[in-house]
């Protein structure tokens, strides 16, 4: 399916999805991925030795757009390349139980701060206690809030080394295992749990209206008796595996247009790979549904959705300069070519001669949305525009068969 379906679908169902009740980051988010390169995003013009002006609209940048996510999911693995050690990475999944899905959607940007803060504080602890490793590690965390189907599945993949740095300032491997998974289980559970019941009681918590009197009591009680999920799965050579997997939803939202198998007037059909049986499966939905599932996962405005710890955290230059010196850089190990970067220079439509920008013209209904400027940069060595955008296949229609 065409990188363009979801922009055309949001298009097919405007009326109704304006008829909805939508919060301003949805609003938003619709508003971005269906102007996407259009001229309502206002253009770039570019000019070639014969004079030929080719004219190229602008992107809308937005996280949640599959139209323009591909470049910018390569520059994001390109960066983190630059921060990660070149050293073993352990991958570990934290989920919340199903009981508080409710509670996470009237309270997203609350329990999303809980959900980051207690993995990252359940890893450090036991990664500096001298019963582990006694050692402060590398954490790269990322927020997904969906499953397979769509549904929403609040859960965090935590990248963290296969070791750290100890008191001494040495570089200290853990081994083949990294904590005891039942530890870590119990740990994490009652930090949510604390940090829940603290944000509770001061009356932070917006509690959805269908609750009766104790609801929350109940519910609290009941996911203190029951085992959560945490899951630290097989220790990656350089966790280039974790960071690419990562990548992939990063920009551009849960569902990627080439699942989509099929959109017509009864709905939509895309494929999808189930974990639990490891099989490839299709699911039908129809379009009102698809838009209400796809639309839960749009994230908070000015949300970090992924984050860095310990000797990945931004404020600690120093002690990631000692370890990278220590065990090198992931940026030294090649990628593989279909994932490396490559600029992308503007050709004319007609001769095809590389141009030149010429002009620009800004749409002022989406500053400060969306937009962001400086799509195109000079190239200093020949004076060609390399542009950030992906090749389009806008011609292609909204409706397929399969």
């Amino acid at each position: 399916m065409h990188n363009r379906v979801l922009q055309n679908i949001f298009s097919a169902y405007s009326g109704y999805l304006s008829k909805t009740a939508q919060p301003l980051k949805n609003l938003k988010a619709i508003s971005s991925i269906q102007e996407c390169r259009t001229k309502a995003m206002g253009s770039s013009y570019y000019r070639c030795k014969h004079n030929h002006v080719t004219e190229q609209y602008h992107s809308c940048r937005h996280r949640s757009c599959p139209l323009c996510s591909g470049r910018k999911q390569l520059q994001w693995v390109d960066q983190q390349r630059r921060k990660l050690f070149d050293t073993e990475h352990f991958h570990v999944v934290f989920t919340i139980p199903h009981e508080y899905l409710q509670l996470w959607q009237y309270n997203e940007e609350r329990l999303t701060d809980i959900l980051f803060l207690s993995s990252k504080e359940t890893l450090f602890e036991l990664m500096a206690s001298k019963a582990y490793h006694g050692v402060t590690p590398g954490m790269l965390m990322a927020l997904h809030t969906w499953g397979r189907q769509l549904t929403l599945h609040p859960h965090i993949h935590c990248l963290i080394t296969a070791g750290g740095l100890t008191l001494r300032e040495n570089w200290k491997e853990t081994g083949e295992y990294l904590l005891p998974v039942r530890v870590v289980k119990s740990l994490y559970r009652g930090k949510f749990q604390a940090l829940l019941l603290e944000q509770y009681r001061a009356g932070l918590l917006k509690l959805p209206p269908n609750w009766s009197i104790g609801q929350f009591d109940i519910l609290f009680k009941a996911c203190y008796r029951k085992e959560w999920s945490v899951r630290i799965q097989e220790r990656y050579e350089h966790g280039r595996g974790v960071l690419l997997y990562f990548s992939r939803y990063i920009k551009g939202g849960p569902l990627k247009p080439k699942q989509i198998l099929n959109v017509d007037h009864k709905g939509l059909k895309f494929r999808y790979f189930d974990h639990r049986d490891q099989r490839r499966k299709q699911l039908r939905l129809k379009p009102q549904e698809f838009l209400r599932r796809i639309l839960q996962h749009i994230p908070p405005i000015g949300k970090h959705m992924v984050r860095g710890y310990g000797l990945y955290a931004g404020c600690n230059k120093k002690k990631h300069d000692l370890c990278s010196n220590l065990v090198g850089l992931m940026k030294d190990q090649p990628l593989p070519a279909g994932l490396q970067i490559q600029d992308l220079v503007v050709e004319c439509g007609q001769c095809h001669e590389p141009t030149k920008l010429s002009g620009r013209v800004w749409s002022k209904a989406k500053k400060g949305i969306s937009f962001i400027k400086g799509v195109a940069r000079q190239d200093s060595a020949g004076g060609n525009v390399q542009h950030g955008d992906e090749p389009d296949t806008a011609g292609m229609g909204l409706f397929s068969s399969a």
